[in-house]
């Protein structure tokens, strides 16, 4: 990595802890959207046993690691936000789970042991990540081999409102970086992990769009995109739709498991 690189990743890591420091009601309570949707994928890492070790990276505030601990020996959940990482302490000691561990880490650089983990991963994350493709390296470096690596992620449905959608989301949240196309997540999983075991779009998530925006939103300039594609202008990417006095937009996601190369 260059100078320049490593400077632009730095600068950007913070404007990530900034913006998701200001945003941690989007993971609090149980009817938060976190919450709400990793309730919705039901163990979607795929088959897990009393004896395994699994890795959260880019945890959040630790849902999908809780949704994993009961069924696994021990959960490391690895945030480079501190705020998230002590809201989802708390949460988890509030309800008595004591083999979820968080420590504060960067994904494209994990602080673990080449083959330290039975299944790894990642959830909603990777779209924030200047250099995704590291993060998917450094997942596959400390899976066992023939253990799994699976994430999750926002997509784009097309190439062409990829870059519309980049734009609005950074609007709506500045530690957004860029969406994978579907064949291209699973393409990188593939290449940097091994062979692809699952690939399925997940349910589309449709909302209302003031149900996201938090502190960091430029809200009016959102408002103006989305009223723009309504009134017949430039698709967005966010598929606007009118119900009743709500502006709803929808989010579509991919779920790519790949076996660890041996």
């Amino acid at each position: 990595m260059t100078t320049e690189d490593s400077t632009l990743t730095e600068n950007h890591d913070a404007v990530v802890r900034d913006s998701f420091s200001r945003q941690t009601e989007l993971f609090t309570g149980e009817k938060a959207l976190f919450a709400r949707y990793s309730a919705a994928t039901d163990l979607w890492f795929g088959p897990v046993g009393p004896d395994m070790i699994v890795l959260d990276v880019a945890c959040g505030a630790a849902h999908t690691a809780e949704q994993a601990a009961p069924h696994v020996r021990q959960v490391v959940g690895v945030d480079m936000t501190p705020a998230l990482l002590e809201t989802g302490a708390q949460r988890l000691r509030e309800k008595g789970i004591d083999n979820v561990l968080l420590l504060e880490g960067d994904a494209s650089a994990l602080d673990f042991l080449d083959a330290s983990f039975d299944v790894v991963f990642c959830r909603a994350a990777l779209h924030h990540m200047p250099h995704p493709e590291k993060a998917i390296a450094e997942m596959a470096r400390v899976c066992k081999p023939g253990g799994r690596v699976v994430v999750n992620d926002m997509i784009a449905v097309s190439a062409h409102v990829r870059d519309a959608f980049d734009a609005l989301h950074k609007v709506i949240d500045p530690s957004h970086v860029r969406v994978y196309l579907a064949d291209e997540l699973g393409a990188e999983i593939a290449a940097n992990v091994g062979p692809i075991e699952t690939a399925v779009l997940m349910e589309p998530l449709q909302i209302g769009v003031e149900y996201i925006f938090t502190d960091v939103a430029d809200r009016d300039a959102a408002r103006a995109a989305l009223q723009a594609e309504l009134s017949g202008g430039p698709a967005t990417g966010f598929e606007p739709a009118r119900q009743g006095e709500e502006v709803l937009v929808t989010f579509h996601t991919a779920l790519v498991g790949a076996t660890r190369a041996s």
